[in-house]
Order: C-alpha cells, then structure tokens, then sequence
C-alpha cells in the first residue's frame, strides 16, 4: 500500500517542487515570496516521508535483503562526510572525518543510509562547533562513532528517539519526521548490529554503530 501511495504522489510533489523552485527565481512580494519557500520545504518534508516509509516497509516486508560483505570502513564514511559536508559548511558547522584501517561486515548501500541518517540529525541539532565521525576495532565488533557538540538528548528520552515516529518536544519547531532513527536501527540490526547513544544536555551527543567483524 505505501508504496502504491508512494507512485500515485511522487509526480504531483516532484511538480510542485519544480513548480516551487521557478517562482522563487520570480520577482514577486516578499509576503508571496515566503509563502513560495513555505511550500517548497512542506513538499521536500513530504517526498522525505513518503521515500523513508517506502524503504522501512520494504526492509521490513523483506522486499528488500540485506547482503553483508566484510570491507573496509573508509569507503563508507568518506561517501557520508563526501555527500554532507556542503549542507554542514552551509551552517557554519565542520563535518571532520578521522581515517580507520577497520573493516566490518556490512551492505554499504543500506550502511551508508543509516549513517546518513544520523549525520542529517546531528547537523540539523547542532548550531555551533564540529560533527566527528570515526570508527575503531574491536576483537568481535568495530565501532563508528558520530559525535556532534549540538543541544543533547535528556536522559529520559536516550531509550525513545529510535522508536517510529518519536519527537521530543524540545524539537518539534525543527524540521523532521522521527523515522531516520528508527530506520537506521532496522538496517544496523538488520546487519547483526545495534546501536547506542551517549549524549549530554547542552554539550553534544555520540551515536556508536557497532558491527560485526
């Protein structure tokens, strides 16, 4: 059904994308102007939702398998710091990548969605200072860790930001659906792995990802 839904919207909200991104180029009233931008980001928050629901239900229904390979980590983090790195420079932020010689087994596509998933989070919380990303080995694991130094997570809500949907309500004026969590835990289980978070109010948090080696 979500992905019946997913063909019968993706023209109307690509239209009104483009549609949107043509009358911004326009002179027009600041007030038509803002109410243009409105739309265009409702849109994009849209097709968002609409994408991320059609690839959880497709992980979850096994339409989609996971194919886990032992390779080096390098490759994927540097395709995450590759494909964030302008909208982290576009806030004032440093996306900054440590090297690793770690290898792990895992599907490198559905990986580097997950580890997308968790970088868009720490930017979009994170209004000053830098993003880590980094990865160490361990005898059975390797873990990547992605720290930022945003608002934090209070302790009460460590054990609810992965669940399907959740918001805090110290975040609801920021943009965001609460599925990119809970989507990069389906793939990182999906893998053989888990993953944990460390953070403190006011200071910045740390995601480790660990996976099997």
């Amino acid at each position: 059904m979500i992905a019946d839904i997913s063909h019968q919207t993706k023209t109307p909200i690509a239209n009104l994308l483009l549609y949107s991104e043509l009358l911004m180029e326009e002179t027009m009233p600041a007030s038509a102007k803002a109410n243009v931008e409105a739309l265009y980001k409702q849109s994009e928050k849209l097709r968002f939702l609409i994408d991320s629901l059609v690839k959880l239900s497709r992980l979850e229904n096994g339409i989609i398998s996971l194919s886990p390979q032992q390779a080096a980590l390098q490759p994927l983090l540097e395709s995450v710091v590759e494909q964030y790195t302008a909208k982290a420079s576009e806030k004032g932020l440093s996306l900054q990548m440590q090297d690793t010689d770690a290898f792990a087994v895992f599907d490198f596509k559905w990986s580097a969605e997950a580890l997308a998933n968790i970088v868009d989070n720490a930017i979009k919380y994170t209004e000053h200072g830098t993003i880590t990303i980094s990865a160490i080995s361990y005898e059975m694991f390797a873990r990547i860790d992605i720290s930022d130094t945003g608002s934090g997570i209070p302790e009460n809500e460590q054990a609810k930001i992965f669940a399907r949907f959740y918001r805090s309500n110290s975040v609801q004026k920021q943009e965001g659906v609460g599925i990119g969590l809970y989507l990069a835990r389906q793939i990182i289980s999906g893998e053989g792995g888990y993953i944990k978070v460390a953070s403190v109010p006011g200071k910045g948090s740390t995601f480790s990802i660990f996976l099997p080696k």
